[in-house]
């Protein structure tokens, strides 16, 4: 009889264990939920930071570069949230010897100003910044600017809206390097009202449109878009200009090891292999030599990218429609435009 009821004693205390196993549990599960919620889950408008990997070539005439994702606890919560922001809402630019890159977690969208989004006051948690890397030499040197407080400095009645991913634009009377932001009145209903502003990325401040002017680039010597050239290497999947060169979705990536870079650059290599990858050119005005040795690394060895180009009439020295095969021959042939 005494062991019946030493039974039923154990019974009800591990039934008693588990009620309360569960209840803690329960407890400690829900607010595990309310802190990740508070800490992650509220926050629906996320674009992670990103910073730029980079190698100069043919001494410092050209850069290659990519955009690496900055790994941290929160990067890592917040990518089980489903958020609203697209990919086109981080800007990642590089110009004129700069690298922009902004990220934000918010609570909503600012592009929706006009309905749920009308402060330049970031509410707990809250953040939106702007990182800007200057290459001084072979090296960077990082800003971080906070877009809440720049926009409060310069107009407190002002609310950012987005940072213009149109890139980097440079003064025509100084050496001022610039992004564009979109900004808006308070509680503004109106389209209208939303007026583009500049950012000056050395001091990190806010000036008028009217305020800033910047250069276009030039278009004197383009022997890129004004011949074939361009179109050539594009259906190539090679997208060239006269500030860079990339590879386009319809280039066949496996076979760049079979290439002059992959075969003879393996860092460059590496680096092509990365999120957002490009190669910039530092100077102003390219010459043909340097485009072409930086486009036929996308080729295999002995390729001449300058091959069955066609130099319209219009941009020939003679009148004359002509087709190329050589740097050689587009030099001899090709005539300068005007800007």
């Amino acid at each position: 009889m005494k062991s019946k009821k030493i039974t039923k004693w154990k019974s009800i205390v591990v039934a008693l264990v588990l009620i309360l196993g569960f209840v803690g549990y329960y407890i400690w599960d829900n607010c595990q939920k309310a802190k990740f919620q508070e800490n992650y889950g509220q926050y629906t408008y996320y674009v992670p930071e990103y910073r730029p990997n980079y190698k100069f070539f043919e001494g410092k005439k050209a850069l290659f570069y990519n955009w690496e994702l900055v790994d941290s606890e929160e990067m890592q919560k917040m990518a089980t949230v489903k958020s609203e922001a697209s990919k086109f809402a981080s800007v990642r630019a590089f110009s004129y010897g700069y690298f922009v890159n902004n990220y934000m977690k918010l609570k909503n969208n600012p592009e929706q100003g006009l309905y749920d989004f009308n402060r330049n006051v970031p509410e707990k948690g809250e953040y939106w910044r702007l990182a800007v890397y200057k290459l001084v030499g072979e090296k960077l040197e990082r800003k971080e600017f906070d877009v809440f407080k720049m926009v409060r400095s310069f107009d407190d009645n002002l609310v950012p809206s987005e940072i213009d991913s149109i890139g980097i634009g440079r003064g025509t009377t100084s050496e001022k390097k610039y992004v564009r932001i979109i900004l808006h009145p308070k509680h503004s209903e109106n389209d209208e009202d939303y007026k583009v502003y500049f950012i000056d990325l050395d001091e990190g401040k806010i000036l008028p449109a009217d305020k800033v002017k910047t250069d276009k680039l030039s278009t004197k010597n383009n022997f890129v878009s004004n011949t074939s050239f361009y179109d050539n290497l594009a259906k190539k999947g090679v997208s060239v200009s006269m500030t860079s060169v990339g590879l386009n979705d319809t280039y066949p990536r496996k076979n760049l090891k079979k290439t002059v870079l992959g075969q003879d650059y393996p860092e460059l290599h590496k680096i092509l292999q990365g999120y957002d990858s490009r190669v910039a050119f530092l100077n102003e005005e390219p010459d043909i030599k340097l485009v072409q040795k930086v486009a036929e690394l996308f080729f295999p060895p002995g390729t001449d990218v300058f091959e069955n180009v066609t130099i319209p009439a219009k941009y020939s020295v003679d009148g004359q429609e002509h087709v190329i095969n050589s740097a050689e021959e587009l030099q001899k042939y090709y005539k300068e435009g005007e800007n």
